[in-house]
Order: structure tokens, then sequence, then C-alpha cells
């Protein structure tokens, strides 16, 4: 395995030069994650504001008193909320897909916009959506457990997607059923959960810095940047395995 240094400066030499087409593709994240981040501090303020003050209590007594409208529209709002969720991750896998094949060819001449939409063609979008569902049902299960094995497994299921692409790629993908990517995805990970977790830790002090810097610019630089290092270490992990070799993934599955 590359050392953590080598895989970040592996990903800065590929955004080297190309810092508008990488902030393009990550719009979107980059996006949620400053709406994020200005709600967050909006709702501190918001907290700061009314605490000690006669206005935290109108504002309880206003959300009892409309309790039961909030109620009766609550499942509209929580399916709304699953279909935005299963949307967003549906691009940023998308972005995934695209920033993998960026690395390995070095080729800066795709279109964003359909990198941004990767995952929406007739190859990729069913079973990204199947994949998302189920890897969210095991994470939450998993959680429900105790929170400590639900972030373990989250590692464990991290490499999901980009196996699920490059065997759909090499079309090895005859008799694998879709619990197979999470497999291989947890034996690929085998013995370097806490690696992808110290890769991810090394980013805080980036991640702090966007939220310190007003209205989370900080974001356009940091989300690249990281994206374009976890698909380093995929593909320093896994040696493209899954493209290269017939069947070779199969030991991993124990078939």
């Amino acid at each position: 395995m590359k050392t953590r240094s080598e895989l970040k400066s592996e990903s800065k030499e590929l955004l080297k030069g190309h810092w508008g087409k990488a902030i393009l593709l990550n719009i979107i994240p980059i996006v949620g994650s400053i709406i994020s981040m200005s709600l967050i501090g909006l709702c501190v303020f918001l907290i700061a504001s009314f605490v000690d003050s006669d206005s935290a209590r109108h504002v309880a007594e206003a959300i009892d008193s409309t309790n039961g409208n909030v109620s009766s529209g609550s499942s509209g709002a929580n399916i709304g909320s699953s279909v935005t969720s299963i949307i967003g991750t549906l691009l940023t896998v998308g972005v995934m897909f695209t920033t993998i094949d960026w690395l390995r060819t070095k080729k800066a001449d795709f279109n964003t916009a359909s990198g941004i939409f990767a995952v929406f063609c007739k190859k990729y979008f069913v079973g990204t959506i199947i994949l998302v569902i189920l890897t969210t049902i095991f994470k939450v299960l998993w959680t429900l457990c105790f929170v400590v094995p639900g972030i373990i497994k989250s590692y464990s299921y991290s490499q999901t997607y980009y196996i699920y692409k490059d065997i759909t790629d090499s079309g090895q993908d005859e008799n694998l059923n879709f619990l197979d990517y999470i497999t291989l995805s947890r034996s690929l990970m085998k013995g370097h959960k806490l690696d992808y977790f110290v890769l991810q830790l090394s980013f805080a002090g980036w991640f702090i810095l966007s939220c310190i810097i007003p209205f989370g610019i900080g974001f356009i630089w940091y989300w690249p940047y990281y994206t374009t290092t976890k698909a380093a270490f995929y593909k320093d992990l896994s040696q493209d395995m899954f493209l290269r070799e017939k069947n070779g993934y199969r030991q991993l599955l124990g078939k």
C-alpha cells in the first residue's frame, strides 16, 4: 500500500492545472456541504439567541400547538427525504465513477455534466440503486445493534461502488448477485479499515478550515481533493484486479 502522503501527492498531481474542472465535477456535494454548514451555523445562532429568553418558551408553545399538523405530514416528509437522499447518493457515486476513470487515464477531457450523472445510464443505474439500498439497510441494522459496529461496517462497505463499476466495465459480472459486491468490498478492506479511517482523519484539518472560512468557500478545494484521494486509495488497494483479472476476484468470494 502507498502511504497517505503518496496517495495525497497522487491526487494533487492529478488536480494540478485542473482545479476548475474538479470543482465543477464536485459542485453538487460542494454546494450540499456549504448548505449543511450554513444551516448548522444558523441553528447555533438561533439557539444562542433564544437561550434564557421568553422567545424560547414561545417557540416551544408554537411547536406544541402545531404538533398535530406536523405529525400528519411527517410521512410525506420522510418519503421525500429518503428519495432526496438516494438521488444525492447516486450523484455522489457518479462523481466517484468519473474520478476513478480520470485517475487511471490522467485525461481531463471528460464532460463534467456527464461525469456528475454517470450513474444515470442503463449500464449502472439499477445496480447502483440496489446497492445503495442494500448497504444503507445493512449499516442501519448494524448501527441499531451498536454504534461502533455500524461505523466499522461502513468502512467494510466503502469500496462497494468502485468494485461494482470495475466488474461491470470488465464484463465479469456473470453469475454475481448484488450481495457479492458487498462481500468483495468486505474482503478487500480486511486489514485496511484502520488505514482508511486514518486517511479520512488526516483530512480533519482541511475540513475544519473549510468550515471556518466564511460561507463554506473552503469546501470548493477540500471536496475534490478528498474525493480524489479516496479514489486513489481504492486504485492502490485493488491494483485494478477487478478490471484486468478474468474472474480473479472470485477467490475473495470463496468461489
